[in-house]
């Protein structure tokens, strides 16, 4: 039979066998049966009290916190205003915020949008202090040709045909035609002039800045150039190692 256990004996015993998981049940001590059970505790008449964790317990009450913890953020979240009721001004809507009484703000003097700081005036504008240029802001290669080719049949040709006559298949339904490229006075004009027409748009024909950019203009200018001299070349405007080929064909 077990010797009896003092008091802090009794207490490092319990204290052990918690931090293992093992003990079930715990006894209060009790005046009325003093005397020690089988296995060194005190037994009392109240009912015994179960511990309130077991095997592994100790992680699961860390758990369960946890994931009380996360349910209540997850309500803090819950709380707010949907996106399509959310404070907001619509275009126009006035405001008594400004002293204006307008919610849209005004742009500040000076500031340019990023990506449209156009400080090379010939490149964006056709001219040169102010006068239309005669010259390209870039080399003109042949892939730039290309590219010209390309939107012009796009954009020009509904109006002014393939070969720049004017003569175009809205002209043939009785739209107004446009001038021929290949008339004295659109021979001799600028380069910056065409590119100028096309940015702001002349007589019937509309601006078609917004349907093309800037490089594409010179593209399609540079092509322009092409088709009147198409319209305008001599034999002599003919490299000289393709001058035999064309004099063979005509044989």
């Amino acid at each position: 039979m077990r010797t009896a256990l003092s008091l802090g004996e009794r207490v490092a015993s319990v204290a052990s066998r918690v931090r293992g998981g093992s003990v079930a049940l715990l006894y209060r001590r009790s005046s009325s049966d003093p005397s020690p059970s089988a296995d060194g505790l005190m037994k009392s008449p109240v009912a015994a009290h179960p511990l309130p964790w077991g095997e592994g317990c100790v992680p699961r009450v860390a758990a369960q916190r946890l994931a009380c913890l996360a349910l209540c953020v997850l309500f803090l979240f819950a709380c707010r205003l949907d996106m399509h009721v959310q404070p907001k001004y619509k275009p126009l809507d006035p405001s008594s915020f400004f002293g204006d009484g307008r919610s849209v703000r005004p742009e500040v003097p000076g500031t340019v949008a990023h990506g449209h700081l156009r400080t090379d005036e010939l490149l964006y504008t056709g001219r040169v202090n102010g006068q239309p240029a005669d010259q390209f802001p870039f080399p003109i290669t042949r892939q730039v040709l290309e590219r010209g080719r390309e939107r012009f049949n796009v954009y020009c040709s509904p109006c002014h045909d393939y070969t720049g006559n004017g003569n175009g298949l809205v002209v043939q339904r009785g739209f107004p035609p446009p001038p021929s490229y290949h008339i004295d006075r659109l021979m001799k004009a600028p380069a910056g002039h065409f590119f100028d027409v096309i940015t702001n748009g002349y007589g019937a024909m509309y601006s078609y800045a917004e349907r093309v950019e800037p490089r594409d203009r010179w593209a399609i200018v540079a092509y322009i150039r092409a088709l009147q001299l198409s319209q305008h070349a001599s034999l002599d405007d003919v490299p000289a190692q393709e001058r035999e080929h064309l004099t063979g064909q005509s044989k």
